[in-house]
């Protein structure tokens, strides 16, 4: 809920069109639903730390069972750093907007957006590598343990967090030193380099067009890899014969990561369409909220129960730990 600071401030911004001092405005998620905050509060709280015990339960299991230290679930380990990373990110401070009041400091916003920006860039690239892994496992199964071996799957991990800090630094560093002119509100339930970008003198195209740059450095070229991946997975599992138990497997394999690839790119297309409608009057502004927050509620908790429901040797693996067998 707002407190009295908050509403004393909102009153107060809007009426004079005053700018504060290094304050933001988060809109909340839950600005048109004030009737059903504690409940919201509740569902998200419950919901965040569920994403962070069952990732952080796979993360242990993968890093004590000695079956498991093979290259797919080395860059699952990866995936889950980065689920419990996104969901930390945005998940405490939307809750705390909703409980307590949606202003953010100026410092706080851009420390959020790094993370959103890095978030978004790491997921995009790492689920890249995981379809190329399937693809070599699928594809060029003999020279597979050759290929892809722990070590490599462990230094392929260094130079994508770098280059990731590289793109995500460049979001930050494009809102440094501007000057906010404009009412300091965010229609997002996080900030965003964009968002925050319009609400500065100065013109925006370097922003924009940055922007584009990377949405292409990481959606489009997840795009690319997983439908020329999975297309050559097809084939190769056509024409070898499809009814054969190493194929079959294969395919299994393959459904699993399209539904998590599926998953993630129909969240960022969702939030996408929903942020161009939202010029719309007739557009509810807490529908775009909610479209946005697809990213940070499902994938990361999502990620981890697909993989633990469908991947058996994970699941043999849950059991032996729990006592379960």
């Amino acid at each position: 809920m707002y407190s009295r600071e908050s509403k004393e401030f909102d009153i107060m911004f809007k009426g004079n069109q005053s700018l504060p001092p290094n304050v933001f405005i988060l809109t909340s998620l839950f600005n048109e639903m004030a009737s059903i905050r504690p409940w919201a509060f509740g569902g998200l709280f419950l919901i965040y730390l569920i994403t962070i015990a069952i990732n952080l339960i796979l993360i242990v299991i993968i890093l004590c069972e000695k079956k498991l230290h093979k290259p797919v679930y080395i860059f699952l380990g990866h995936l889950l750093i980065m689920d419990i990373v996104g969901s930390t990110t945005v998940l405490p401070r939307l809750m705390y907007s909703i409980n307590e009041n949606n202003m953010i400091t100026k410092h706080a916003c851009f420390i959020q957006l790094f993370f959103v920006a890095f978030y978004a860039t790491m997921q995009s690239y790492i689920l890249s590598i995981m379809a190329i892994d399937r693809y070599v496992a699928v594809c060029r199964p003999l020279r597979y343990n050759v290929l892809v071996t722990n070590i490599r799957a462990h230094k392929v991990f260094l130079p994508t967090v770098c280059w990731s800090f590289v793109l995500a630094g460049i979001c930050l560093l494009l809102l440094i030193g501007r000057t906010i002119c404009k009412y300091p509100e965010i229609h997002k339930v996080s900030c965003v380099h964009m968002t925050v970008a319009k609400l500065s003198c100065e013109d925006v195209t370097i922003n924009s067009l940055y922007g584009i740059v990377h949405t292409f450095l990481t959606t489009v070229i997840l795009l690319i890899v997983v439908i020329f991946t999975y297309t050559l997975i097809l084939y190769e599992c056509l024409c070898s014969g499809p009814r054969s138990e190493g194929n079959k497997k294969a395919l299994h394999t393959c459904i699993t990561h399209c539904l998590l690839l599926s998953l993630y790119i129909f969240s960022i297309v969702f939030a996408v369409i929903s942020m161009r409608m939202s010029t719309s009057s007739n557009f509810p502004q807490s529908f775009q909220h909610l479209s946005d927050s697809l990213i940070y509620l499902v994938q990361p908790l999502a990620n981890p129960i697909i993989y633990g429901i469908r991947t058996a040797q994970i699941r043999r693996s849950l059991k032996i730990t729990f006592f379960l067998v």
